[in-house]
């Protein structure tokens, strides 16, 4: 399949057979002064304090007074969250940097060198290379680039005991590659690991904090908890920092440059607490929850740009654009989490799937194709530039994919119109043949044997596939999506691919043996996941007791 016109096409079911819906179009007075000589011109002199060459870049090219902190001055982090560092002084050549932990097998990533402030930071070579693993792993779990993690975090983590508990204890987790050994706590770092995350938990909440301190602090402790499999701890992660985000917005804190950079990336994967559990902070006349509010406008939505600069701002608008509609249109999923902090999965409202909840949703279509318009010229680039910069290529693709998943949520009516789905067909198809390309870069890219795990941090195709083998109807697609979690098992942030999977097959088994009649779902009420488990829930009638009872059947992964 050629990628080029999938990206590019605008709207790809409308290029395809049988799709039956218009192809998006590119868009591509004087003023006076006197002036007076002076006889003698005053002289300006210095403050009673030394100058200084020493200062950081960013102070220096800001004229702010540094403070000279190594390896980064508090000035910098307070204003921006990272430091850029100082001139490097040449060094004798007697003196050799000494490398301290390997690259990660296979991901490419170049040799961490230990620098001369280590020891100030790390009382141990074994805490070293547990940070330094941290690094090298953080850098595998994200494809689009996050100044978060490549710069805020690590320099954060210097100064706050908090952070840098958070980060040793991901490093000494991730130094067992395999997921069985992850999940099952037996990697040789493992009791090291919950050493240092019982740290980062107990200063975190023993002792005030900032609101951008706690939010890094949950994002970090989000990625631990998911790396150990604990998925409903994970989510009360995601939850408690959903929290701290709009009591911030409620008290107007969220001013700092960097609260507003931890927002754009908190907000990604927040997408996991909206998905699963329906959680969202509640909207008034007059305050609109930090995750819809827009800077200008009420709503961020309406801000969306003509144009994206960069595949990174792309992704930010879409995350925007896909979160507005998944919860005003509204979009539901039918998902929980055994054990969360969140309230039970609402009820699905009387009128949704009515003509009245279809319009409403379909409504929204306007703003996914302004963002498909202002996606194109970065789509065109990132074809043409392929083979050079394959890693933006692949970028592109992931937008592409779920682009088109939360297309079809909005043309199908929140996945309630299965005469609508039909005609849709191709959107499937091009999602599973995307996410097949994107699959086999990445599984080459950071799974260099059969054995090593492939995480991220991030959703993926996952969701995407497991969406859309829940509405086509081609037997072809979704035996393809099946073959796709067989090829490249994962786990992505809360998703594990091998829960989908075990779905997926008994309802492959059940549909071919007859037992599944077209018009008589398994799920009429949730999918409910546990540590180990997920279960397909049905409400049923029990005539006995005079009430609805659930009816679960239960897959183990």
């Amino acid at each position: 399949m050629e990628l080029l016109p999938t990206l590019i096409s605008g709207e790809a079911w409308g290029a395809r057979k049988g799709a039956g819906t218009k192809t998006a179009r590119m868009v591509v007075g004087s003023s006076f002064m006197t002036t007076f000589a002076l006889e003698q011109r005053p002289r300006f002199t210095r403050a009673g304090k030394p100058k200084s060459r020493n200062g950081c870049h960013t102070c220096r090219r800001r004229h702010t007074k540094c403070d000279e902190g190594k390896p980064a001055c508090q000035t910098c982090l307070k204003y921006q969250g990272f430091c850029t560092g100082y001139d490097t002084k040449k060094r004798p050549e007697a003196v050799q940097h000494r490398p301290v932990v390997p690259k990660l097998a296979g991901t490419g990533y170049s040799v961490l060198v230990e620098p001369n402030y280590a020891s100030l930071i790390f009382p141990s070579q074994l805490e070293k290379d547990h940070f330094d693993y941290w690094r090298s792993f953080t850098q595998t779990t994200h494809l689009f680039n996050s100044d978060i993690l490549s710069q805020i975090l690590p320099q954060i983590s210097w100064a706050d005991p908090v952070i840098k508990n958070a980060a040793l204890a991901i490093g000494a987790a991730a130094l067992e590659t395999t997921r069985e050994r992850r999940i099952a706590g037996k990697g040789r770092d493992h009791t090291t690991a919950l050493t240092y995350y019982g740290k980062a938990l107990k200063l975190l909440y023993s002792s005030p904090t900032s609101p951008e301190r706690a939010l890094l602090a949950c994002f970090l402790f989000v990625t631990f908890e998911s790396l150990q499999g604990n998925m409903a701890a994970g989510l009360n992660h995601i939850n408690h920092g959903v929290t701290i985000l709009e009591q911030a917005h409620a008290h107007n804190s969220i001013s700092s440059s960097l609260l507003g950079g931890i927002v754009g990336s908190f907000r990604h994967i927040a997408q996991y607490s909206w998905a699963l559990n329906g959680v969202h902070p509640q909207e008034t006349a007059t305050q609109v929850p930090w995750c819809c509010r827009g800077r200008r406008k009420r709503y961020a939505i309406d801000e969306i740009p003509l144009v994206f600069a960069t595949l990174e701002e792309a992704c930010y608008w879409g995350d925007i654009a896909r979160h507005h509609v998944e919860h005003h249109g509204p979009l539901y999923t039918k998902f929980q989490v055994r054990g969360s902090s969140s309230a039970a999965l609402p009820r699905l409202p009387s009128d949704y799937g009515s003509p009245s909840s279809a319009r409403r949703i379909r409504s929204y279509m306007p703003y996914f194709d302004r963002w498909n318009r202002a996606f194109i010229p970065l789509a065109i680039r990132a074809e043409e530039q392929r083979q050079s910069h394959a890693e933006s290529y692949y970028k592109a693709v992931s937008l592409r994919i779920h682009y088109l998943f939360i297309w079809v949520g909005v043309r199908t009516a929140g996945w309630t119109d299965v005469e609508e789905a039909g005609k849709v067909e191709a959107a499937f198809a091009d999602i599973v043949d995307l996410s097949r390309q994107l699959l086999e870069a990445q599984a080459a890219r950071s799974r260099p044997s059969a054995e090593t795990e492939v995480f991220t941090m991030e959703d993926s195709p996952t969701w995407p596939l497991a969406s859309s083998y829940r509405l086509s109807a081609s037997l072809e697609s979704r035996r393809k999506i099946m073959q796709l979690f067989r090829e490249f098992p994962r786990r992505d942030v809360l998703f594990d691919t091998r829960a989908f999977l075990a779905m997926m097959e008994w309802l492959d088994e059940m549909a071919s043996a007859g037992a599944l009649p077209e018009d008589d779902s398994p799920v009429s009420d949730a999918i409910v996941f546990d540590q180990d488990k997920v279960s397909l829930r049905r409400r049923v009638w029990d005539a006995e007791r005079g009430r609805w009872t659930n009816s679960d059947i239960a897959f183990s992964f």
